[in-house]
């Protein structure tokens, strides 16, 4: 089944997306794209309907700035934007569009405006409330914190322990990346493109992306990849938590002792330990010290003592950084 969501309506119930802010549309888009590639919000495609505002002054109409004041893309595998044309509502679009196809009843209406509700059943459309639709996106796969486990223990994804990744994830990754030819001229400039490879569904394609923009995407990147950590596949966690250490952002931080002290996943443990070396922020040694001693799995105590070591050497003045915002 599709879904017609009242862009504006559902993120007016949202906890973090304020309506009025200069990115809220673009803030919505990309929530329902992570979603959907996480596999949080079990929803069929979904098209989203904004009301028209000074942007559909231009057709055809385009989805509004992100922060960098650079226009985001509208359109990805399973999220479409729409704008309402000048002088119309983004009610009157939904109510337009449900007319024009031929199974309405194939499709349901996300919005809290009751008469909206009633247009879009008397069209035969089926609805949901934008409160419901937004307890869905705000829920996270469970989150298993890592306790010791003795030798042999199983429950963590299978993955080839022999990997040459596993020796050294960063050098692994950026090895695979030097003979890849799929950072074609012409697209490697284009941030918009990588993040919606990021979101494809596709854990190829979401590592190479992750490793693009943590390359090449700046400030930009920063909330995708950290949107990326909850991936449910570890090959693309890890990958987007190197990628958070070639950014080199310490807001980034959090996000990496979280997914060091948290994640299911040796591979994705051992990517945050690493990253958190090459950031080399202080405030993060108590927790790369827990993990050197405790983690149960040898190369993730490693990749530890080495963070440390990293950090200690750059900073031999003592414990004065504070922890980030």
């Amino acid at each position: 089944m599709t879904h017609i969501i009242d862009g504006h309506n559902l993120i007016g119930v949202l906890p973090d997306i304020q309506l009025g802010d200069p990115d809220d549309e673009v803030r919505l888009l990309e929530r329902l794209r992570s979603c959907r590639a996480r596999g949080t919000l079990r929803a069929g495609p979904m098209i989203v309907f904004f009301d028209a505002g000074p942007r559909s002054e231009e057709r055809p109409p385009r989805p509004p700035a992100n922060r960098a004041g650079r226009r985001a893309t509208g359109h990805s595998p399973g999220v479409e934007a729409r704008f309402a044309d000048p002088g119309q509502t983004a009610d009157d679009a939904i109510v337009t569009f449900l007319r024009g196809v031929t199974e309405p009843g194939q499709y349901a209406v996300v919005t809290n405006d009751q008469e909206l509700t009633r247009r879009a059943r008397a069209l035969g459309a089926s609805t949901t409330r934008a409160s419901e639709f937004a307890a869905r996106l705000a829920s996270q796969p469970h989150r298993v914190r890592h306790k010791p486990r003795r030798a042999g223990a199983t429950g963590e994804p299978s993955l080839d322990p022999h990997a040459p990744a596993f020796a050294d994830l960063y050098a692994g990754f950026m090895s695979a990346e030097k003979s890849k030819t799929r950072f074609a001229k012409g697209t490697t400039s284009d941030v918009g493109f990588w993040m919606e490879r990021l979101y494809t569904g596709n854990a190829d394609e979401a590592q190479l992306a992750a490793r693009w923009l943590g390359q090449h995407g700046g400030e930009d990147a920063l909330e995708p990849l950290r949107d990326a950590l909850t991936h449910a596949d570890a090959r693309v966690r890890a990958a987007a938590l190197l990628a958070l250490g070639d950014l080199g952002d310490r807001r980034a931080l959090p996000a990496l002792v979280d997914r060091l002290e948290n994640d299911g996943a040796s591979l994705a443990r051992q990517a945050a330990a690493q990253s958190l070396g090459r950031i080399g922020d202080r405030s993060v040694e108590d927790a790369l010290e827990t993990a050197a001693r405790a983690d149960p799995k040898s190369k993730v105590r490693r990749a530890s003592r080495e963070a440390l070591a990293q950090i200690r050497a750059r900073a031999p003045g003592g414990r004065n950084a504070k922890p980030p915002s």
